[in-house]
């Protein structure tokens, strides 16, 4: 019983996680774009120096 409960929270993040990526009609983002995001993430905020 409680691994359909498991089962259907993590088909509804999926489902979300597909509607905001379909709403936003951009491309995926790239390697580097997310090596871009999570180093801005470590230094509190700061982009990443190039």
């Amino acid at each position: 019983m409680i691994s359909y409960v498991i089962l259907g929270v993590a088909f509804l993040y999926v489902v979300i996680h597909i509607a905001i990526y379909a709403s936003r009609q951009r491309n995926p983002l790239t390697r580097d774009d997310m090596d871009e995001m999570l180093l801005a993430t470590l230094n509190g905020g700061d982009k990443g120096h190039e």
